[in-house]
């Protein structure tokens, strides 16, 4: 049976079968398809099937209008759907399959898919089994509507190039790139079993999520010797594997050296709740951006909010631009003063008034830690490539020992 299932916004993870009857969707009780969205109308838009089973959808004149892919539909005219589309109906993203398996009917050559695991902006990412091998994978496929663009393409494309270009325990693995005989593109990549940070907020040690927020800055302290600035660090970018360890992941906005990079136009990149003052507001991005961005993340981890919210993605961002977030110490009592005042300066509006660049920060971490807990034992943890030695043979110590004492 087809279904629409709802993947960012109200009621994310929630489902609902296709019959052949039509299916109103909107705010109010009596519809089919009932959203908790106050941005949806109360009769927002209709989804039916013809007698060949083709599924078409209408807006049936809402306020906020009906959008497919990102393309808002014209009121009152249909349009059929294809299996991977997305819909957005008030703050609600919702994704049309065809069937139950929600699997595409494509052929990625020596990979057999299993399942979805997860949606994004760009693509879904599938698990999957190299047949070869035996070996578990994780496939992430470009959206079909967006594999018509030549600069979604590109982007794609150079999501894949850049995470094979890093080397480091920290990012995210990635095996190769292709694109399958029906035109859609792909790339495969290391299958991390674990959550999201965002699935972990509110169950971390202070300790432990400071181990990883220096782990992420080293990985992205990596890439931005490599000349690529990731421009959309946030908690969902950052898997925790079973062993504890983090990976930094989809690289998909991720801006080459000027040399390697389409110029695409002015355009505005990455995740309100996380965005750097200039990246808000149009400006030159550089590697601080990254900086300020992992610091509003951490802030999100530690205070268990992020330093920004308001109604809109707009306020947002303007408040990202306009306003000082409330000193960590204060949003979150209990909070070590040496960390906080970390995860402070790293959300400095001006790119001046930040760390100078990611090892710099990755270091100030550490010595934080070392300060919020002088008597941790003298236990000894590796480093990523780059610290001092004294760090590594000290800083780094009282970190994991503090970490294990708190866990």
């Amino acid at each position: 049976m087809a279904k629409l299932k709802i993947i960012d916004g109200p009621g994310a993870g929630a489902e609902f079968g296709l019959g052949n009857a039509a299916a109103v969707i909107g705010r109010h009780a009596d519809c089919a398809i009932s959203l908790a969205d106050p941005k949806a109308s109360r009769n927002h838009a209709e989804i039916f099937a013809d007698r060949d089973g083709q599924y078409s959808v209408i807006d049936l004149g809402s306020s906020n209008g009906t959008r497919i892919n990102g393309t808002p539909l014209v009121p009152n005219i249909p349009r059929h759907l294809s299996p991977g589309d997305i819909l957005r109906i008030g703050q609600c993203g919702l994704r049309f399959f065809a069937d139950d398996s929600g699997l595409p009917d494509l052929d990625i050559p020596g990979y057999a898919l299993e399942e979805i695991l997860a949606e994004g902006g760009m693509g879904s990412i599938y698990r999957a089994t190299e047949r070869r091998t035996g070996r578990t994978a994780a496939v992430k496929i470009l959206h079909a509507d967006y594999a018509r663009h030549g600069e979604f393409v590109g982007r794609f494309i150079q999501e894949a190039r850049a995470a094979a270009r890093l080397t480091h325990p920290n990012i995210i693995k990635v095996y190769n790139v292709g694109k399958t005989a029906n035109g859609r593109y792909y790339f495969t990549m290391e299958l991390i079993q674990g959550r999201t940070l965002t699935q972990r907020i509110g169950e971390l040690a202070i300790p432990e999520a400071a181990r990883i927020f220096m782990e992420i800055a080293d990985a992205l302290d990596s890439a931005h010797r490599h000349g690529i600035i990731h421009r959309d660090i946030k908690p969902d970018n950052i898997l925790i594997g079973r062993d504890g360890e983090p990976k930094l992941t989809d690289l998909g906005i991720a801006i080459l050296d000027q040399a390697e990079t389409p110029q695409f136009g002015p355009r505005i990149l990455g995740t309100p709740h996380y965005m750097s003052p200039e990246q808000a507001s149009g400006k030159t991005i550089t590697a601080s951006t990254d900086i300020y961005s992992l610091g509003a993340a951490f802030y999100h981890v530690f205070a268990g909010h992020p330093p920004f919210d308001a109604g809109t993605p707009e306020e947002i961002m303007i408040k990202h631009v306009r306003e000082r977030p409330r000193p960590l110490a204060e949003a979150a009592p209990g909070m070590p003063p040496e960390i906080a005042r970390v995860v402070d300066r790293a959300l400095a509006k001006d790119p001046g008034d930040r760390y100078p660049d990611a090892g710099r920060l990755r270091d100030a971490i550490v010595l934080a830690v070392r300060r919020a807990w002088p008597g941790a034992a003298d236990e000894r943890r590796r480093l990523a490539p780059g610290a001092a030695a004294l760090l590594l043979a000290g800083l780094a110590a009282a970190l994991f020992a503090a970490w294990l004492f708190f866990r």
